[in-house]
């Protein structure tokens, strides 16, 4: 924990100082409150046999409880198994404490229609688990009617602590109303943040800012997840939209899945899952309302 607390300052401290030599000297504060902290999810391919049972993985089979049920989709197919998180083993790196500090988590997906999220009958498509005791796990077989290509390769987890800034079409900066010349010192800033962090892909991350492939994600949630469409204009115009639009920054970033060579993992051409849960849903441990979008090049 000492460690981390020190990489937390360390790695902090130098992004401040990146935004205190930016230029942007109107927005400085405002940026330097936008930071977020996040927990960086690194991969490594291993035999599943190696990886114990109730530690955090990406794909492979679950460790679950006796009262498991495998989700299904709207169609009663199985959802595809995406990833279990050891609450226990991320703990240290949860400087918010966003979650319980003991527990499993774990994250199912349709993985063969590959629903986008931007129409609100795409619920149900997706789903996030919650269980208080990482206790008495089972590794499970898969159910037999899940197809072979989404019986996912199991990767060892690593966790590093990291921190996030916006990205300029997000509705923390859009409200911060840049000029041209500070859109343009923003982008140089970012750079530099990207190169301070030696960003490398696979980017699979719990909370801190998305890396967002097309465009921000929080006021789609909002919307979609309220009824309406967003696979075009129709329901950013809707009259309702006005209104919900005041919630879109309730909603944070919960996990980001990339493609994952490793894990044959292929979301669209090649892009990333989203989940997204409102802040009052995260601190009452519900994930029931958890929100997806598929985002890709």
């Amino acid at each position: 924990d000492g460690l981390i607390k020190w990489k937390e300052n360390k790695m902090k401290d130098k992004i401040i100082d990146l935004i205190k030599k930016s230029g942007l000297k109107r927005i400085e504060n405002d940026l330097i409150q936008s930071i977020k902290s996040s927990i960086k999810v690194n991969v490594l391919t291993v035999n599943e046999e190696d990886i114990k049972i109730g530690q955090s993985k990406i794909g492979g089979i679950p460790d679950v409880p006796g009262d498991f049920v495998w989700p299904l989709n709207k169609n009663g197919d199985p959802l595809a198994f995406l990833a279990q998180f050891n609450l226990e083993e991320i703990s240290s790196y949860d400087i918010e404490k966003s979650l319980p500090s003991s527990g499993m988590l774990y994250f199912f997906y349709d993985a063969e229609e590959q629903p986008w999220g931007f129409d609100p009958e795409d619920r149900g498509q997706w789903k996030v688990l919650y269980y208080e005791s990482s206790e008495n796990l089972n590794r499970i077989e898969f159910p037999d009617n899940l197809h072979e290509d989404f019986r996912f390769i199991a990767c060892a987890l690593s966790f590093e602590l990291d921190f996030t800034l916006p990205l300029d079409d997000s509705p923390i900066i859009r409200d911060l109303q840049l000029s041209s010349k500070e859109l343009d010192l923003y982008s140089d800033l970012m750079w530099k943040v990207l190169e301070l962090r030696k960003e490398d892909y696979p980017l699979n991350r719990l909370f801190g800012h998305p890396d967002q492939i097309q465009g921000e994600m929080q006021l789609e949630c909002q919307l979609v997840s309220n009824g309406l469409y967003c696979g075009n204009s129709s329901g950013y115009k809707d009259p309702r939209a006005k209104e919900l639009e005041k919630g879109a920054l309730n909603w944070k970033l919960l996990f980001q899945l990339d493609s994952i060579d490793e894990a044959g993992m292929m979301w669209g051409d090649c892009g990333s899952l989203y989940f997204w849960i409102e802040e009052e849903a995260l601190r009452n441990r519900n994930f029931e309302n958890v929100w997806l979008i598929l985002q890709c090049y």
